[in-house]
């Protein structure tokens, strides 16, 4: 009888001790905000010095990384692994979403000793990094002026880095979709579907394309870099007014993924594919025969949004798009949501 009884003890003490591991274990594999942001520091960092060892990559890891050619899924250790000569330059945005176990950065770095911006996000699972992307913009700014000498990327608006008083932060899923919204409000040329702050200013590829200081005069022609705003002679430079005036009526198509929430920074951060076919969208009331053609002709481009929220309003865009062939995927298709969205 003692030796049952010695036995059921033992069997109970092992039990906790198991559960009492696997408690610890569990906490272990949860990382928080600022070991997220180390995690993604360390991740660019790795890039440069060309060794993804140093990273906790899981085994069925799924990595992307465009090409000119369109979005290939590559074996971690391919792509910027290889090609990276250079580590981040003071431009630097980071974005970390303990809920989903996400990161995400925006910097500007060297690819075969040439300026690129990239856009890079991780996401863990029980600790390791299941899911790895990037997004390359390369050939730097209109006139082939390299990123790093542009003033807007010599370092990124201080907005970016500050906190949100606890009192004034908002949830997880509003910051989601007031991000998302934005897609909505370019696919409806309706400005007012995104809570714009009167303040709001847009950076395309370095390049501000609304808000900021009005362009002088002999400038008012010229476009946003890869993401062609059909130029701003008597169009609104504001960030809601230039919606709703149709600039951007010549995008079909946007499927976009919301992938990180920062609630300490008020970042909202989305990976979206632009689908253009070469026509635009007419105004109600168009006289039939009107042209719907663009002079761009049929593109897809590959995009990456910071998105920054205070008080519930959008104060700063800052963008990176990579033009690709008419028609490629994004390789998520599964988490892709579509706008327009159907009326």
């Amino acid at each position: 009888m003692k030796l049952q009884r010695f036995k059921i003890a033992f069997a109970l003490i092992a039990l906790l001790f198991i559960l009492g591991a696997t408690g610890c274990a569990d906490k272990v594999k949860q990382f928080d905000r600022q070991s997220l942001v180390d995690l993604m520091q360390k991740y660019v960092m790795s890039l440069a010095n060309h060794n993804p060892g140093d990273l906790p990559f899981a085994e069925d890891v799924k990595f992307t990384e465009n090409s000119e050619k369109g979005i290939d899924v590559l074996t971690v250790g391919k792509g910027l692994w290889e090609t990276a000569t250079g580590g981040p330059t003071e431009f630097q945005i980071y974005a970390a979403d303990p809920e989903a176990q996400a990161a995400a950065c925006l910097l500007v770095m060297k690819e075969k000793d040439k300026d690129i911006m990239l856009g890079a996000r991780i996401k863990l699972s029980d600790g390791k990094i299941v899911e790895a992307e990037h997004l390359v913009v390369r050939g730097g700014a209109m006139g082939g002026q390299p990123f790093s000498e542009m003033p807007t990327l010599k370092k990124a608006r201080p907005g970016f880095s500050e906190d949100i008083p606890e009192a004034e932060r908002m949830k997880r899923d509003d910051l989601l979709k007031i991000g998302l919204s934005y897609y909505d409000a370019l696919t409806s040329e309706d400005g007012t579907a995104t809570p714009f702050a009167k303040e709001c200013e847009r950076h395309e590829n370095g390049m501000v394309t609304a808000g900021g200081t009005p362009p002088a005069p002999g400038e008012e022609g010229s476009s946003g870099g890869a993401m062609p705003t059909g130029g701003f002679g008597g169009i609104p430079m504001d960030c809601e007014g230039q919606i709703s005036a149709a600039v951007f009526s010549y995008i079909t198509e946007i499927k976009p993924r919301m992938v990180v929430a920062d609630v300490q920074k008020g970042l909202a951060v989305g990976f979206s594919m632009f689908r253009h076919d070469g026509t635009k969208r007419l105004p109600e009331g168009a006289a039939p025969g009107t042209d719907n053609k663009t002079q761009w002709g049929q593109f897809n481009l590959a995009a990456l949004h910071f998105y920054k929220i205070r008080n519930g309003k959008l104060y700063e865009i800052e963008a990176p798009g990579a033009m690709l062939p008419y028609g490629v995927k994004s390789g998520w298709e599964a988490e892709e949501k579509v706008f327009p969205q159907p009326k």
